[in-house]
């Protein structure tokens, strides 16, 4: 699973300046295969984990449907309301929305491998706590605590690939991280179909809960000694690549040197405009964009999986522009669920879904790199990242189906909102370019122009 640099990124991320204690600096082939190793090393552990991580979130939908027909659903056993339903689905979100911005801090505050694997392992234990729970009240305290306990997980790990990668090296990477995710209703679904076969003294729905929720522990305990924290700690790197991957980041990109909270970055950070207009395209998308998944099913996301790392290449290669293709994502969706309130041919409206589901999905790490580029500093960095995912959490509910008109109606004026705020964002970001390409050193300005 190794993502090779683009030669512009490689030929311009290598130090110049020639430290006499450490030797040359580093080729641009040795430098490939140092980010080679680094890839190798982080990168497919956060895919796996991350693919658990949305299964456990997701297996209350694969619940609801289980053994219904030998009476032993989850419903029927702990005898939920439609209502009920709702909030057991919806309390989730609120704890995980509202603790993203602080659990992403404290990974700074700890350790990247301490604070991703106690979120892994604590988030385990009480997925399987839920198939013990024996009432309403039970399963709203473990969807809640659950909720608390995931937050911070997916904003953590951008968080820390910060700290190894420079901006315009990370859209294939978080393309490959995120699509593990569009993967996990499939996996979810499968292996909720085989515990099923387990209905017995134990519902089909407990045991659903036991068994997806071991791996998360097992995994989380492993992180704690498999995750590597920062380059200036790497043991698998030599000194001379520690002092290349360190040199090579922006002066503006979080270290682990930094301290984890510093309140000028926070007022700069709210002050900058970029921030809010991020802010705007990450909440009309999850609103206009992410609300269509919910009346979905979950196999068609395949076809995101193939898109969204297709996307992540083309951009980290620089063949295609970021905030252009989110554009262009969104435009996609508009017409998507225009034909939606329109058409009425059941086939025609089918593939309209398949194709809204593949380019929702894709626009948030369309943009991930770009809104790190525009985060300036450590705290800064952490707390845009935090509040930013935190934004994006929303249900689309049921209450509008089955034809969901006032649902689509409402997507249609986001996703406008989203395609206005995208352009602003670009805007600002080029802006902040230019500003700091002025203060930077000849050189410096130099190998920027040349990219």
């Amino acid at each position: 699973m190794s993502l090779d640099l683009d030669r512009k990124s490689s030929i311009i991320a290598t130090p110049s300046v020639e430290d006499p204690e450490l030797g040359t600096p580093l080729s641009e082939e040795e430098l490939r295969k140092v980010q080679r190793r680094i890839d190798l090393r982080i990168l497919p552990w956060l895919c796996i984990t991350y693919l658990v991580m949305r299964i456990d979130i997701n297996n209350v939908s694969n619940a609801a449907i289980m053994n219904i027909e030998q009476g032993h659903g989850i419903k029927k056993q702990l005898n939920l309301s439609p209502q009920q339903w709702n909030w057991v689905i919806s309390c989730f979100f609120y704890p995980y929305a509202a603790l993203e911005p602080i659990s992403t801090l404290l990974m700074k505050r700890t350790t990247p491998s301490f604070w991703i694997g106690r979120i892994m392992i604590t988030w385990g234990i009480i997925v399987c706590c839920v198939g013990a729970v024996q009432n309403y009240g039970g399963l709203i305290t473990c969807r809640v605590l659950l909720g608390a306990a995931e937050a911070g997980y997916y904003p953590c790990v951008i968080y820390y690939l910060a700290f190894w990668f420079r901006p315009e090296e990370l859209a294939l990477r978080i393309a490959a991280f995120y699509s593990f995710g569009q993967v996990s209703g499939f996996v979810g679904g499968f292996l909720a179909f085989a515990v099923s076969y387990a209905d017995g003294r134990l519902a089909g729905w407990r045991w659903l809960f036991i068994i997806e929720g071991i791996p998360a522990i097992l995994m989380g305990v492993a992180t704690l000694f498999i995750l590597p924290d920062y380059p200036q700690t790497a043991k698998f790197l030599s000194e001379r690549e520690r002092a290349t991957v360190i040199g090579r980041l922006s002066s503006d990109a979080p270290t682990k040197e930094s301290k984890t909270w510093d309140t000028p970055q926070v007022i700069r950070l709210v002050s900058d405009p970029s921030f809010w207009s991020f802010s705007a395209v990450w909440f009309c998308h999850a609103v206009g964009g992410f609300g269509l998944s919910y009346v979905l099913p979950t196999v068609i996301y395949e076809l995101a999986f193939v898109l969204l790392n297709l996307l992540g290449w083309l951009i980290q290669r620089h063949y295609w522009n970021p905030f252009r293709v989110a554009m262009g994502l969104e435009f996609t969706n508009i017409i998507c669920c225009i034909i939606l309130l329109t058409v009425k041919v059941p086939v025609v409206r089918y593939l309209s879904l398949l194709v809204a589901t593949a380019t929702a999905g894709s626009v948030y790490p369309v943009l991930w790199p770009n809104r790190v580029e525009a985060s300036r500093g450590t705290t800064a960095a952490g707390m845009s990242i935090g509040i930013t995912n935190a934004i994006a959490q929303f249900i689309f509910s049921t209450t509008y189906g089955p034809t969901y008109k006032v649902s689509f109606s409402v997507c249609v004026g986001l996703l406008a909102g989203s395609i206005l705020a995208i352009a602003i964002s670009g805007a600002l970001l080029g802006r902040l370019r230019n500003h700091r390409a002025q203060i930077e050193s000849p050189d410096e300005t130099t190998k920027a122009d040349s990219s």
